[in-house]
């Protein structure tokens, strides 16, 4: 049985139909078929004379016209797949509507747009402005008889006076009419954010999940790199989402993204992202060269230890700077055009690219930047970020409604880490860690070894040694009020003790993690679903398994 859903339009010239019909194609893929005069006009005008276009009009016979019509939509009916709609341009009478509903039923659905005379002359006199002889409208338009009008109005399902509406405030009407757009119960968006003062090991983690969501979306900067071990070689992501180049998925960079021009492009060319795969935000803020140089000078990286990215110093600007030319962003690099589009056409704007992925029903994984410790608002100034690194946050940058949520996973480690303090100042410091130790006496607690544990232990983005501490319950707590956790992630297991790093199931743990991690379940009154055991490094190894899976849930669709 035929379910397709088939939209008819009607009304004057310069009403707004062929616009309506593009945009239900461009944006909900929508078939359209056009109408037959508006074809021919097209192939007759073409090196013809003004009386020769109004002769061949003469030749249309509307009953042949209006049958030709019925035939095409039925004909692409059969062509197109049963899940894509059809969008009619246009009916010209009641006669033709009624034949639409005989043959498809209750699938139809009939637009009528309609303005006053005033507005549509004025319309179609800017329409063929520069044309040498333009034809009057009166000749153009086909929808004439009052009575026809006022048929076609009190038949119509949908009815839009398209007066004060744009195209696109019309497509809006219409859309929601359709049941195009997804209610907000619909809960596709899983996310994953790091629960101290970054490092946590998200990178790996969400390289992980990847191969089970459908779109994938980064917010941030190139202040904040995530690792990833794959079985390419291990990859350090500053922009793209972690494990992009080893899957398939959609790539989105939101609106809320710090971008390094050359450093992007270094990351789509070498994890070879083709352009239908990556769509960036055209908001997104660039950084400049006065950025890195601005949070140099201002002493961020000798004094609290800023990785000097030029991330903070560029949402400043963007701040101070409104209305100034000193600012760009996405949409005014040439070089991103190919993943933003263009003015009237950012098919990378986020917003967009989500409505289409809720109303497919797909899988969409978020990854949040450093770890909640390090918020703007929320750590303990001024030994933080420019951003707030939780879960709101990362919602606010990507633009995500909350209600969107389904599953939220914070990534902690047993013990938590701040960058080294700066070098040659003394007295400076990159953050308080409570309870302060040495990756040396970490070694002996686990039974590792020192000098691999303090070789591995640099930042991936500035390549500095790290500071470590033992676990900080109360700051775990406070993480876990401000994001409300699903899932929490543990990674470094094999810090706590070194033959994690052989367990493949959790009961093969060392007694005492299981312990820690049945208290992390307690504090957080969240399952513990994700356990890395350890970070495989070793390019050479056959053997890259490293998590222990123990999630009841999976973002994996049925068609995947």
């Amino acid at each position: 049985m035929e379910t397709r859903q088939i939209v008819v339009i009607s009304g004057k010239t310069c009403s707004g139909k062929s616009e309506l019909a593009l945009l239900l194609e461009k944006e909900f893929g929508f078939a359209v078929v056009c109408n037959r005069r508006a074809l021919v006009d097209t192939q007759w005008r073409l090196g013809m004379e003004q009386p020769d276009i109004l002769d061949r009009r003469r030749e249309l016979d509307r009953t042949e016209d209006e049958q030709w019509m019925l035939q095409m939509t039925k004909a692409i009916c059969e062509r197109e797949p049963a899940s894509r709609p059809l969008v009619v341009d246009h009916l010209d009478s009641l006669d033709q509507v009624l034949q639409f509903r005989q043959a498809f039923g209750a699938n139809l659905v009939h637009v009528h747009l309609y303005a006053s005379d005033g507005t549509l002359h004025e319309r179609y006199t800017k329409r063929t402005e520069g044309e040498a002889s333009p034809l009057p409208y009166e000749e153009v338009n086909q929808l004439k008889e009052p009575d026809e009008i006022k048929l076609l109005k009190e038949d119509a399902d949908v009815r839009i006076y398209t007066e004060r509406s744009d195209s696109y405030d019309t497509l809006v009407r219409v859309a929601a009419r359709l049941h195009l757009y997804t209610p907000p119960e619909i809960r596709c968006v899983d996310v994953l954010i790091g629960g101290q003062y970054g490092s946590e090991g998200k990178g790996n983690i969400v390289a992980y999940l990847a191969r089970e969501y459908d779109v994938m979306i980064r917010v941030g900067g190139p202040n904040a790199g995530h690792t990833v071990a794959s079985a390419a070689g291990p990859y350090t992501y500053h922009h793209l989402p972690s494990g992009s180049r080893d899957v398939t998925a959609r790539l989105l960079l939101g609106p809320g993204m710090t971008i390094h021009l050359s450093g992007l492009l270094k990351e789509i060319k070498e994890c070879a992202i083709s352009e239908d795969r990556l769509f960036i935000d055209p908001q997104a803020t660039i950084i400049e060269d006065a950025d890195i140089e601005t949070e140099k000078g201002g002493h961020l990286v000798s004094t609290i230890a800023s990785t000097g990215s030029g991330s903070g110093a560029a949402a400043a600007r963007r701040i101070l700077d409104r209305g100034k030319k000193t600012v760009r962003l996405a949409r005014d690099v040439e070089e991103l055009r190919p993943y933003v589009g263009t003015p009237g056409n950012y098919h990378g704007s986020t917003s967009g690219r989500l409505e289409e992925a809720y109303r497919c029903g797909h899988s969409i994984l978020l990854e949040g930047t450093q770890g909640s410790g390090l918020s703007i608002f929320h750590g303990a100034y001024p030994h933080v970020t420019s951003r707030d690194t939780n879960v709101a946050g990362c919602l606010a940058e990507a633009g995500i409604s909350p209600s969107r949520i389904r599953k939220i996973l914070m990534v902690i480690r047993p013990m938590p880490i701040r960058v080294g303090d700066p070098d040659g100042d003394q007295g400076h410091t990159s953050g308080e860690l409570k309870h302060s130790t040495s990756f040396d006496k970490i070694a002996e607690f686990a039974g590792l070894e020192a000098k691999a544990l303090n070789a591995a232990e640099k930042t991936s983005t500035t390549k500095r040694n790290r500071r470590v501490g033992w676990f900080e319950w109360d700051q775990f707590r406070k993480a876990c009020a401000l994001n409300a956790p699903t899932d929490i992630v543990l990674t470094f297991a094999d810090y706590l003790k070194s033959t994690n790093s052989q367990a493949r199931r959790f009961e093969q743990l060392d007694a005492e993690t299981i312990k820690f991690v049945e208290e992390l379940e307690r504090v957080s009154q969240a399952p513990v679903s994700l356990i890395n055991t350890r970070f495989p490094r070793d390019p050479k190894t056959s053997d890259l398994r490293s998590l222990i899976d123990r999630r009841n849930w999976t973002a994996r669709s049925k068609g995947k």
